[in-house]
C-alpha cells in the first residue's frame, strides 16, 4: 500500500466556527503573517465640517441683515433702543439737557409705506412712540416736531394732534415747530397744538380743507367692454360715491349730499383744530383763507397761522427761550434701517438717512393709497 506523499504548502481547512482568514497571495511574504486588515476610507470628517460651519455662518449673517432692515441695527449700532425700535441719535452736542426731534415725513398714513414685507416705518406710530419717549425722559426739556408733509388721512392726522395736546398737559414740555418744504392740510392739522411755528422762507402751507377723492366711470363699461354694474345692497345709500353710479340720478345727487356734508363736518371741525390751537394770534379773516387754499410762509405768517420765518436754528433758539435754558443738546428719534450699524458703527456714526427715503417712499405711494382707497376723507394737498 502506498503512502501519500505529504504536501509542504497544504493547510487543513478551519474547524467550523473558526475566523477565517483569506489566503496569503502567491509569491514570496516579507514580515510576520498579517493577522488582520481593514479597508481604508478616505478623511472627509472635516470637510463635513467645514461645510456646516460655512452654512450656520451664512444663516447667520442673513439673520442679521434681516435684523437691520426690520430696524433691529439699533442694537448693534450702540445707539439708545427700546421695546419700540426707537433710536436715539445726536444731532447737536450742548449742555444742561436735550431737544428731542420728531420728524413727520411724508403721507400720513397708518401703516407705513412698502417696505420690508409692505411694512415701512409707520409716520403715525413713529410720531406717538416719540412723543411718549420725550415724555418720559426728564433729560428731554422740549420738543421740535420737523413737520415735511403734504398731510393725509384725516383720523391719522388726529391721532397726532391728540397725542401732541397729551404730551403739553402731561409733560408742560414746549413744542416747537419748524416747517421745512411742505406742511399742508394734515401737515397744518398736526402743527397747530404747536407752542410757536417757524416756517422756512420757502415753506407752502395751509390746505385747511377736507377732499373725498373719487371717479365715475358709470356708462364706460358698457361702451368699452360690455359690462354691466352687478353690485347687491342693502340700504339706499350703501353705495353712495359708487365709481359706477348714474351721476344723473336721484340715488347719486343724495349720496352725493350726505358725502358734501361729511367733507365739510370734517372741516369744521379741522377749522376748529386751527382756532384752538392759534387762538388769538389768528388774525379776524383768517377763515377766509381756511378755504383749501396753499399759502407761502409770509402768507401764513400775515393771516396768524405761523409766528416766525426762520431755520432750524431759530426754532431751537425758540424752545431754549421757553424752557429757559441755553446750549441744550439736540436728539432726534427714528428707526434704524442702516446696515452701517449692522457693521458696527456707533449710532452717532450712523447718522440715518431715513427722512429723505422715507419721505421720497410714502410720497411715491400717495396715488396709490387715493385709488385702494376712494372715498376716505383725505386731509391732504395734491396739486
Amino acid at each position: 500500500m502506498t503512502t501519500p506523499t505529504p504536501n509542504p504548502g497544504y493547510q487543513p481547512p478551519p474547524p467550523p466556527g473558526a475566523f477565517h482568514m483569506p489566503p496569503p497571495p502567491p509569491g514570496p511574504q516579507m514580515g510576520a503573517p498579517m493577522q488582520n486588515y481593514r479597508l481604508s476610507r478616505p478623511r472627509t470628517n472635516i470637510w463635513r465640517i467645514l461645510g456646516v460651519l460655512i452654512f450656520v455662518g451664512v444663516i447667520g449673517f442673513n439673520l442679521l441683515i434681516l435684523l437691520a432692515m426690520v430696524g433691529g441695527a439699533g442694537v448693534l449700532a450702540g445707539g439708545q433702543h427700546d421695546p419700540h425700535g426707537l433710536v436715539e441719535y445726536r444731532r447737536e452736542s450742548g449742555e444742561g439737557g436735550k431737544i428731542a426731534v420728531i420728524s413727520i415725513e411724508g403721507v400720513i398714513m397708518e401703516g407705513g409705506g412698502g417696505g420690508l414685507f409692505g411694512g415701512g416705518i409707520d409716520p403715525v406710530a413713529l410720531a406717538i412712540d416719540s412723543l411718549h419717549k420725550a415724555e418720559k425722559d426728564p433729560d428731554v426739556r422740549a420738543v421740535i416736531l420737523e413737520v415735511n408733509s403734504p398731510g393725509g388721512g384725516v383720523t391719522a392726522s388726529d391721532y397726532i394732534h391728540h397725542e401732541i395736546m397729551k404730551f403739553r398737559e402731561k409733560s408742560g414740555k414746549p413744542v416747537v415747530v419748524h416747517m421745512k418744504d411742505l406742511a399742508a392740510s394734515g401737515g397744518y392739522y398736526v402743527s397747530a397744538p404747536a407752542n410757536w411755528i417757524v416756517a422756512s422762507p420757502t415753506t407752502l402751507t395751509g390746505s385747511i380743507g377736507v377732499v373725498i377723492q373719487g371717479f365715475n366711470f358709470h356708462g364706460t363699461l358698457t361702451e368699452v367692454v360690455k359690462g354691466q354694474d352687478a353690485t347687491i345692497k342693502a340700504g339706499g345709500n350703501k353705495t353712495m360715491g359708487s365709481m359706477f353710479a348714474d351721476p344723473e340720478s336721484e340715488e347719486y345727487m343724495q349720496g352725493r349730499q350726505l358725502l358734501q356734508d361729511l367733507a365739510d363736518e370734517m372741516h369744521g371741525k379741522f377749522k376748529q383744530i386751527v382756532k384752538d390751537g392759534r387762538g388769538t394770534k389768528l388774525s379776524t379773516d383768517w377763515e377766509t383763507y381756511a378755504d383749501g387754499r396753499i399759502l407761502s410762509a409770509e402768507g401764513a405768517r400775515k393771516v396768524g397761522l405761523v409766528d416766525q420765518i426762520g431755520y432750524f436754528e431759530d426754532a431751537k433758539a425758540k424752545a431754549e427761550d421757553l424752557v429757559g435754558i441755553k446750549d441744550l443738546t439736540v436728539v432726534e428719534y427714528g428707526r434704524d434701517m442702516s446696515l452701517g450699524a449692522l457693521l458696527g458703527l456707533s449710532a452717532e456714526d450712523v447718522q440715518p438717512k431715513v427722512e429723505k427715503a422715507v419721505s421720497e417712499q410714502l410720497s411715491a405711494e400717495l396715488q396709490e393709497q387715493l385709488r385702494l382707497y376712494p372715498g376716505r376723507p383725505m386731509a391732504i394737498w395734491v396739486p
